[in-house]
């Protein structure tokens, strides 16, 4: 004999654990790869920083009017690197202040500010202007130190030096010019920057992604909450009405029995036959209060043939499906030898009941047939119960084991959800559709040899 334990893990807790740790690592994974390309696009954007603030080095380095027209090879130089900036940046001369350009034309002379990709009001005053540029170019300072541009000022310095040993006129020494270039390097501008718009979207996915999967989680969680209490309300609801329809079958055949002793209480022979089948009847009753109290709790197997169980069980039904209003013959197709399997006899006798009573219900011809069969298959045993009813429709099939589903106007849908929990769950074998049509459907139910 063997002991089946039922209690497990909740499997709804550890659903929304996997659930909050599959998010949490999304979010992780994001925030790493995102703080990756955040740090690639940075990289990109200090290096076109560092070409854009060299053609600005060359053009104030460059002598207008030069020889071979550098300066306008350099100005063009430094307006298509301007083009391809694609971050704030803001020019600002030696002392901080954001530079002006002059642009005359046939019309007017417009002053542009010297800037890149920054949104500013046009209709304001310059001076307005001038105040937003130095606020904006603080918020920039507050990010990234400004980059310094220095550019490098020749001068020519001619120097007269007396030749060492050359002849004197009345003048003196003879001399010699020496010219010389000297350089120097001075401050030249100030160029404020900041990260792109793509960068500041980017460092704000992963927070928007936590913040949706947080909405979602709060949702499916009242979901799911408002979903368990409802479904716990149909099972408490569903077990009432199931407790009324298992003892539906006993209490209608009592009263039947006890009807035919009224009729004629002097026929000995009918007396005694009613006695002993109200006595299977109150067993009956015994039977099912039994099985009421095993579900969910842990409960004992041991090895027995399942002929006789069959046996059993088409014996008690055949005698009181007329009692259904049913006209079905029940047959039962033993095997040659005796099966046995590991089973708890009042759960797996709940089953093949449950199956015969839905078999019957599926019936609505006027002669109907239920036919079982049970043989060994494969190391288990296999069991077949086939009836000539409606069918079931093949949309549906996927959902007749979910509790609470039901195709009856009187059905609350825990007969074969119990099936199925005492078969798979608690004698660790399966139960299945075999084959369904207009012309009957077939359940079959495999149960291992040994839990």
């Amino acid at each position: 004999m063997q002991t089946l334990k039922t209690i497990r893990l909740p499997f709804s807790a550890n659903i929304k654990l996997l659930l909050v740790t599959l998010a949490l690592a999304i979010v992780v994974g994001t925030l790493i790869y995102v703080q990756n390309l955040v740090e690639e696009l940075r990289a990109a954007e200090q290096t076109t920083l560092t070409y854009y603030a060299n053609s600005i080095r060359l053009l104030n380095s460059t002598p207008q009017g030069g020889e071979g027209n550098d300066f306008d090879v350099i100005s063009d130089l430094a307006l298509s690197t301007a083009d391809i900036v694609y971050f704030p940046l803001i020019l600002a001369d030696p002392e901080g202040n954001p530079m002006q350009i002059t642009i005359m034309t046939e019309v007017d002379t417009i002053a542009e500010w010297q800037m890149k990709n920054v949104e500013i009001d046009t209709t304001l005053t310059i001076e307005e202007q001038e105040a937003f540029l130095l606020q904006r170019m603080e918020e920039m300072a507050a990010s990234y130190p400004p980059l310094p541009i220095y550019s490098i000022t020749s001068m020519t310095e001619h120097l007269e030096v007396p030749i060492p040993g050359s002849e004197t006129d009345s003048t003196g020494p003879r001399d010699t010019i020496i010219t010389r270039s000297i350089s120097d390097t001075v401050l030249a501008n100030y160029l404020y920057y900041d990260d792109s718009p793509s960068i500041t979207q980017l460092q704000l996915l992963p927070w928007i992604e936590l913040l949706i999967i947080t909405l979602f989680v709060i949702i499916g969680y009242i979901s799911f909450s408002h979903i368990k209490r409802s479904e716990q309300s149909n099972i408490w609801v569903g077990m009432a009405k199931e407790t009324a329809h298992q003892l539906g079958t006993p209490l209608s055949s009592l009263m039947g029995w006890i009807e035919l002793l009224k009729y004629d209480p002097r026929d000995t022979a009918q007396v005694l036959e009613a006695a002993e089948e109200m006595n299977r009847d109150v067993e009956r009753l015994t039977t099912v209060a039994q099985r009421f109290s095993k579900i969910g709790s842990a409960t004992t197997t041991e090895m027995m043939d399942i002929n006789e169980v069959l046996a059993t069980v088409t014996t008690y039904f055949r005698r009181r499906l007329p009692h259904l209003g049913k006209t079905v013959a029940l047959r039962f197709e033993p095997s040659d030898e005796p099966i046995e399997a590991e089973i708890n006899l009042d759960l797996i006798q709940w089953v093949f009941e449950n199956l015969i009573r839905n078999a019957a219900d599926a019936i609505e011809r006027h002669e109907g047939e239920i036919t079982i069969r049970a043989y060994p298959f494969r190391g288990s045993v296999q069991i077949d119960l086939k009836d000539n009813g409606k069918g079931i429709d093949p949309k549906i099939r996927k959902d007749i084991f979910r509790p609470g589903f039901s195709t009856k106007q009187r059905g609350w849908g825990l007969g074969l959800s119990l099936a199925k929990r005492i078969v798979e769950e608690y004698h660790g074998g399966k139960i299945w559709i075999r084959e369904s049509s207009p012309e009957g459907t077939t359940f079959s139910i495999r149960l291992p040899v040994e839990k």
